[in-house]
């Protein structure tokens, strides 16, 4: 493959030959070269397309991880949440990346922030490590992220429960409440989420009464 004075032109053949499936094996290699180095061009669009291009190569693959992982820390919001993005879709191959997803929640992007929880998500039980940064999530500003942060916790799975059960003593009703729905809806029966949810029963909130009685109806039903 040879080299483009226009590396804009190069990748998007590049991607457009992968998409349609008229990309030669014999090129595979030299054109996850040439996107690698597309990560380091000074055109924003350049380097987004160059991780569009690496996912579509690496599909099923980890052969793209480290550049994908790199390019998380991409000064284009747009770049960045196509990396993360692309790692979400190799599913627990991206668990090595687990870090740089959890330093992805810290994002000043919203959407940024939002697809670093669903690529969490997607490594699945294994994520355990994330938990401490997802909880404080459940109380976002954003209900979106507040959402996405609540999904992700159940897509870890119980490794989620003792730290869903310390916030129900957080003093924000927010985080208390979404910790007793999330409590509820995982069917979290052990002595130390009743005993938890229990007392929650006389939060000084409503609503968080309200989540610690649904839950415990959740639970025993």
């Amino acid at each position: 493959m040879t080299a483009s004075a226009n590396p804009y032109a190069l990748v998007r053949r590049i991607i457009v030959a992968a998409l349609t499936g008229t990309l030669p094996d014999e090129y595979r290699d030299d054109s996850v070269h040439v996107l690698t180095q597309a990560l380091n061009a000074p055109d924003d669009d350049v380097r987004a397309l160059a991780v569009l291009g690496l996912s579509e190569l690496g599909a099923g693959t980890t052969a793209v991880l480290p550049a994908l992982t790199g390019a998380t820390l991409d000064g284009s919001d747009q770049v960045r949440r196509r990396a993360v993005r692309s790692l979400g879709e190799l599913g627990r191959a991206a668990l090595p990346s687990l870090p740089h997803l959890v330093a992805a929640l810290d994002d000043p992007t919203t959407c940024v922030r939002m697809e670093a929880m669903s690529a969490i998500g997607r490594i699945g039980p294994d994520a355990e490590p994330a938990v401490p940064q997802l909880i404080p999530l459940l109380a976002d500003e954003d209900i979106r992220v507040r959402m996405v942060a609540g999904a992700t916790l159940k897509k870890i799975g119980p490794a989620s429960i003792p730290s869903l059960v310390e916030a129900l003593a957080d003093p924000d009703a927010i985080l208390r409440e979404r910790a007793a729905i999330l409590l509820g809806q995982m069917r979290a029966d052990t002595d130390q989420v009743i005993e938890g949810l229990f007392e929650v029963l006389n939060d000084y909130d409503e609503d968080v009464r309200t989540a610690a009685r649904r839950a415990l109806q959740m639970i025993e039903s």
